[in-house]
């Protein structure tokens, strides 16, 4: 487990507006404006003072035109959901009285490519086919696939004073995907990890218009996507809601007003760590700096608890990597390829994909046939922790524990060893979802809070991203219900780039484009590489990205890559 303590006390209000300002920093550096899957009713959040809408996309729909047909009314509409001002009431005019009341429009998003009405057996009845590319719900998770679907949604119409409208549909808008680009914005909702030393992004979209910081907070309030429920944790009790659906901005100061539930049995403690998830939820948005938090009247948070974490944003890997070279582990860094200080010779066992712990005091490899996992350490002997068949290349999480996984019997299974342990106290984790998976890789993410698998089912390759639930003394207990990455179904492996993004590629001796996967849905490819074999990433995708192609190693430069000269096999960043 982690020796050094990270919880630093902030004991005047000194320290406490520095170490808030630090904050304000580094969060605008590293997400700007923004990067980037409880329930209630979606409504209409009216516009309040001093909530702008966030660089408003210049839309302006028009309302239906006399006379027109069912099917241009339904066309029509569909374009009116460009219209999110005024809470949609361009669009709520293609709708009888009564539906116009009930519709909730941000209920559920369809994104799609194209589209078709179809007139059904009935002279008010319709459909509208859509090839969907993806699906927002009322929570502002975003679900796409990695090929085009269809999606048809039966509509009713009625005659309202001689013209056509539409009185039965479900609730939602559907946008081009052209138009989606422009209106919807996507945005990381931050919870803290288990052990609040963290920060943990959970990727959501929301529509760009005035209120949209009411949204972000109702959405951040209900809690985290399915994935991260159970591996993550708010400072707010289940229940608080806003008290008013709007959040009044005013000289960068975002006044918060909260229902009663959030003074029930609130400490100092939990009270100021309510105010910096909110702040840290807020900044970059409508340029707000600060937040006050209202329960009626002005909250006080008291005095600063010597208890107070101020969590890590985006744990900095460095730019040292660990590799094998002449059959013994090395450092990458700074271009050369140096020995590490202290570390004994571990030739005899002809390593392979080493990892190394973020503190950088302990190192794990399989052997060359991948049966065995071996840690080590700088005047430590290397010693055998886990046997198995298809070993997967070791990851530390921040507490040192090492995680592989390994075939056992018919099926694959995640082992995760405590540090100084070994096989007999290591826990196995088999979760139900695993099912007929074979699991090619296991990354844990800087924060310790979420797992990355590339997964093998029916010889198609997944990406799938898991929550880590552990108990209260931080031991791993199981992986939640994964979020699936969506990919083309050829990838072989896949990195942590940072908090946010995740690298990935095919390997073998053919030509491979590896891509950027970022977890808000966006995606990149880059140049293609003939015969690569392994992928690194360091605190980003950008400055920290590799990719081993035989013997040597290629940077990231741009879209392209160079050739580092570096005569290295199987790099890893800490992790």
């Amino acid at each position: 487990m982690r020796t050094d303590d990270p919880r630093r006390p902030r004991t005047s209000a000194s320290a406490r507006s520095w170490l808030t300002a630090l904050l304000v920093v580094l969060i605008v550096v590293l997400t700007g404006c923004s990067t980037i899957p409880s329930r209630g009713p979606v409504g209409t959040i009216p516009a309040s003072d001093g909530e702008a809408a966030p660089m408003a996309p210049a839309f302006s729909p028009a309302g239906p035109a006399a006379g027109s047909s069912p099917q241009s009314i339904l066309r029509d509409f569909i374009t009116a959901g460009t219209g999110a001002g005024d809470g949609y009431s361009v669009a709520r005019q293609f709708l009888s009285p009564s539906a116009a009341l009930s519709w909730r429009p941000e209920e559920r998003i369809v994104v799609f490519s194209e589209f078709r009405v179809e007139q059904r057996e009935a002279a008010d009845r319709f459909q509208i086919q859509l090839e969907t590319t993806g699906i927002v719900d009322a929570r502002g998770i975003r679900t796409d696939s990695a090929e085009a679907s269809t999606e048809t949604i039966n509509v009713g119409m009625v005659q309202v004073d001689g013209e056509w409208r539409i009185d039965d549909l479900p609730d939602g808008i559907m946008l081009l995907q052209s138009s989606a680009q422009d209106l919807l914005i996507p945005r990381n909702l931050y919870f803290y990890s288990s052990n609040y030393e963290y920060w943990v992004p959970d990727a959501r979209w929301f529509v760009r218009r005035t209120g949209v910081t009411a949204r972000i907070l109702s959405a951040m309030l209900t809690g985290p996507a399915p994935y991260l429920q159970g591996a993550v944790t708010s400072a707010f009790p289940e229940g608080v809601t806003l008290a008013r659906d709007s959040v009044p901005i005013t000289s960068g100061r975002a006044s918060v007003e909260l229902s009663p539930e959030v003074l029930e049995n609130a400490t100092s403690l939990r009270l100021q760590q309510m105010d910096q998830q909110l702040l840290t939820n807020l900044l970059g948005l409508n340029d707000v700096t600060s937040v006050e938090m209202t329960s009626g009247q002005p909250i006080d948070l008291g005095a600063t608890s010597a208890e107070l974490v101020v969590p890590e944003l985006t744990p900095d890997v460095g730019g040292e990597q660990v590799a094998v070279a002449g059959k013994e582990l090395v450092r990458v860094r700074n271009g050369a390829v140096v020995p590490i200080d202290g570390l004994p010779s571990v030739s005899e066992f002809d390593p392979r994909d080493p990892a190394t712990a973020g503190s950088g005091s302990a190192y794990a490899f399989l052997d060359a046939d991948r049966t065995s996992l071996f840690v080590t350490a700088p005047e430590s002997e290397a010693r055998a922790v886990v046997e198995g068949r298809a070993l997967t290349q070791p990851s530390f999480d921040p507490g040192n524990w090492v995680w592989t996984a390994r075939t056992a019997g018919d099926r694959s299974e995640i082992l995760t060893v405590p540090p100084g342990g070994d096989e007999e106290n290591a826990v196995v984790l088999t979760p139900g979802w695993l099912g007929d998976r074979t699991v090619r890789e296991v990354r844990v993410s800087r924060d310790g809070s979420r797992a990355l698998l590339v997964t093998d089912r029916a010889g198609v390759g997944e990406v799938l991203l898991s929550g880590i639930i552990r108990s209260a003394e931080g031991v791993p207990q199981t992986l939640t219900s994964p979020l699936v990455v969506p990919t083309d179904g050829s990838i072989d492996t896949a990195k942590w780039a940072g908090q946010s993004e995740i690298v990935a590629s095919s390997v073998g001796a053919g030509e491979a484009a590896p891509i950027v996967l970022h977890l808000d849905g966006e995606s990149e490819e880059m140049a293609g590489l003939e015969g690569v074999l392994n992928l690194s990433a360091g605190s980003d995708a950008e400055n920290t990205f590799y990719a081993q192609v035989g013997g040597t190693l290629y940077k990231r430069i741009g879209n392209s890559w160079v050739d580092a000269q570096l005569e290295v096999v199987d790099p890893a960043f800490p992790g």
